[in-house]
């Protein structure tokens, strides 16, 4: 009996595996030595905590009919294989440690002959061997991942439960853990890898680096990728390289260090390696296999229009590091589950916290973003826009927050209040909706100019946005007002923490240099509307204009969410809330500035050549896709700011860490791609007022209210698209079926016998 729920419960992470048939893989290519091992998803080892709607679609696709892998994170794997002599092994082993036998899951494995799976608790923290010279035929799993007991075995078998169950796994002995652990090593992770990492190759790495010319930021960094690599116990590496720098202050590294373990750190080990080999290392670091077979990679094969790099197993509600942590938070805060809005909230609000002090390497990409949510009424957008306003608190940027938009001349008030300026603005489409509305009766060119500036300021956010004269004379004399108050307050000693001193300069800067206009002004904008109010404004014009092309459009299909039971909202964890404030404020804890602003030379993130060589293909991907659609929908500019937002999100994702990597760049890619193809269906979906054809419209109107995790039925489909009878749907949804774009899955609710989803 397959029992992954179990594990689920208590706290571990599954994963599906192919299948096999008449002895091959069911992953599609005959090489393949792993038939029912072999995993469904490529980034297995960052498997997420599947929420129910995703495990219901995972088990009506099938994914765990034949099996399921239990990913061997904190825990250790005592994997007896009878066929290298593993069982007698195991008897010798139960001589010096008799306590193994207490484990409180035991699975014999299809192999059979005494071929069993004993399975412990472990500390995450410490580097274990994963096989012993002593003890051959017995592999010590503490990372990669086993198969689950009821999971079918090549051999006919099957993996049997033997003792327990997951809720029973208990701490592997210390005899155990002492006669595994490896000397003088820690146990990290680097690029989704397992690296057993020594003190001396850190400090050879700290040592390349150097610390005499280093930004403070990455200064703090490094501090966080050695706390991080060594889990704490690497002080004395990072003081005694920090002492040879002008920053070093032995009163505040311990302080320093302490926050770190506070924080939750999103620095890692790849971030120290990344600035190491930059500065010319090239010692190789030791990795740990985190799989027991090995598969060959099949040879990509290039073909014209095709993506330019694989985004398998991406999960669009689980961007990667710190800001999927950020939206696990955000979605939790909410009775009603807002996934889609989650992803869409962290984004906004982490760009926000990360923007005006970080930039990248390649392109001097901002992190300003314009998003726009859309999702059905009385459905839990509140809950979204609160947790903003919380993420927005911790980073002590609150100040610079603002609920609806008046006018052109209060926008640019706000921005000379502070430097940024971030919109959160509900049912955001009766704003567009106005603005249309006043185009066709000629009574736009107020709206207009609301739009213009939102549009000026939004691209400015890297130089000046220039004023007209009323406005630069009415932005000079406040900042001399402010700047004789803050001099009144410096000059009868008012000013104890020393922020109105650390004022005066940038305002005698930004006095000096009014004729250029605003400084790098930073504006943000999301705008949570419905799908009745938005859907219908996005015309081919609205489109490929300059203010809905550049904006993230992030549709919740579920119109109806069910409550979750007992629910308590989830206050933000103080190792959080010290992320999100270091990261505004540099690297410092405890800062509280009057104003929100940062005036001085943004930080790089550092983009490794992986990702580099990714952006390049996006480049290529997004000019190839640009020429089709010129040919075919007229829609070209949709496509053409594609690269700007990978840009963007991929610097979001990658500012906590310092450095941006594949990871990055692919999540970001499939977001981008599919904010591309929803652009493109809303306006297919609008033109049928303008002589479409109307098989194509009503095609762009099914594929606008499914996805591959939300499906409809027909009656759903029926009542909610307009024009078009129940025939002639069925018959569309029919072909679509046929052309591979959709897939019917039946028994997926008790309330409709099929479903139609994106496939």
């Amino acid at each position: 009996m397959l029992i992954y729920k179990e594990f689920m419960e208590s706290g571990y992470k599954i994963f599906g595996l192919h299948g096999a048939t008449d002895g091959l893989c069911n992953c599609g290519w005959d090489g393949c030595s792993a038939p029912f091992k072999h995993p469904i998803a490529k980034n297995w080892q960052h498997t997420p905590d599947w929420s129910d709607e995703q495990l219901e679609t995972f088990e009506e696709m099938g994914q765990f009919d034949t099996g399921y892998g239990v990913l061997v994170s904190g825990l250790l794997v005592v994997d007896v294989d009878a066929r290298n002599g593993g069982v007698d092994s195991y008897s010798d082993l139960l001589e010096k440690i008799p306590e193994i036998t207490g484990s409180g899951l035991i699975v014999n494995t299809g192999s059979g002959n005494g071929s069993k799976h004993l399975y412990f608790k472990a500390p995450s923290n410490i580097a274990l061997v994963q096989t012993h010279g002593e003890y051959p035929g017995i592999d010590f799993k503490s990372s990669g991942y086993v198969v689950g007991p009821g999971s079918m075995h090549m051999s006919g078998n099957s993996y049997e439960l033997a003792i327990g169950s997951p809720e029973e796994i208990g701490d592997a002995p210390q005899a155990l853990l002492d006669l595994l652990e490896k000397p003088e090593r820690h146990r990290a992770e680097y690029n989704g890898e397992k690296v057993d990492i020594s003190d001396d190759e850190l400090a050879a790495m700290l040592k390349a680096i150097g610390n005499n010319d280093l930004d403070y930021e990455i200064f703090i960094r490094i501090g966080m990728a050695v706390h991080a690599a060594t889990d704490g116990a690497g002080f004395n590496l990072w003081d005694r390289w920090a002492s040879e720098s002008s920053k070093y202050d032995r009163r505040q590294m311990d302080m320093k260090w302490q926050s770190f373990g506070k924080s939750a750190n999103p620095v890692t080990l790849g971030t120290l390696i990344h600035y190491a080999e930059e500065a010319g290392y090239t010692e190789p670091v030791e990795f740990v296999s985190t799989i027991d077979w090995e598969v060959e990679e099949e040879p990509e094969e290039v073909v014209e229009g095709a993506l330019p790099f694989s985004i398998d197993g991406v999960d669009l509600l689980r961007p990667p590091g710190f800001v999927g942590d950020v939206t696990a938070w955000v979605n939790a805060q909410c009775r009603y589950p807002r996934e889609q809005l989650a992803v869409a909230a962290s984004l906004f609000a982490m760009g926000n916290v990360c923007g005006l002090r970080y930039t990248d390497d390649m392109d001097a990409a901002t992190a300003n973003l314009f998003v726009f949510c859309v999702a059905a009424s009385a459905s839990g957008k509140e809950a979204i826009s609160q947790a903003i306003a919380d993420i927005h608190r911790a980073a002590g940027i609150h100040r610079a927050s603002h609920g609806n938009i008046k006018s052109e001349q209060e926008i640019v008030r706000n921005l000379i209040r502070n430097q940024a300026a971030f919109y959160d603005v509900d049912e955001f489409g009766y704003f567009l909706q106005k603005i249309n509305n006043a185009r066709k009766h000629g009574g736009a060119a107020y709206l207009d100019g609301v739009i213009a500036i939102l549009m000026s300021a939004y691209s400015k956010a890297g130089g000046y946005m220039l004023l007209n004269g009323d406005t630069k004379d009415e932005v000079r004399k406040a900042l001399q007002i402010e700047l004789k108050q803050c001099q009144k307050a410096v000059g009868e000693n008012e000013d104890p923490t020393g922020q109105l001193a650390r004022r005066i300069p940038n305002l005698e800067r930004a006095i000096t240099h009014i004729d250029n206009g605003l400084e790098k002004p930073f504006l943000s904008l999301m705008g949570l509307t419905t799908p009745e109010t938005f859907n219908g404004l996005i015309t081919r014009e609205q489109a490929t204009n300059g203010f809905i092309g550049r904006s993230l459009v992030i549709n919740q299909l579920n119109s109806n969410p069910r409550a979750i039971k007992g629910f308590k909202r989830t206050p933000m964890e103080f190792g959080m809330q010290q992320t999100i404030a270091a990261l505004y404020n540099g690297g410092n804890f405890d800062a509280n500035e009057t104003r929100v602003e940062y005036y001085s030379e943004r930080l790089q993130v550092k983009t490794d050549k992986e990702a580099q060589e990714m952006l390049y293909k996006v480049l290529d991907w997004v000019w190839h896709e640009a020429n089709q659609h010129a040919e075919n929908t007229g829609l070209e500019a949709v496509v053409r700011r594609g690269y700007e937002m990978v840009a963007k999100v991929s610097l979001i994702l990658a500012a906590p860490s310092g450095v941006r990597t594949a990871e990055h760049i692919r999540w970001a890619f499939a977001l981008v791609r599919n904010d591309i193809a929803t652009k493109v269906n809303l306006v297919e979906s609008n033109d049928e007022d303008k002589g479409a054809d109307p098989q194509k419209v009503l095609r762009a109107k099914i594929l606008e209210r499914i996805s591959d995790e939300h499906g409809e039925s027909v009656s759903m489909l029926a009542n909610r698209i307009r024009g078009f009878k129940r025939p002639a749907i069925e018959k569309a949804l029919g072909k679509l079926i046929k052309s591979g774009e959709i897939v019917a899955r039946d028994g997926v609710d008790k309330r409709a016998a099929t479903k139609y989803f994106r496939e």
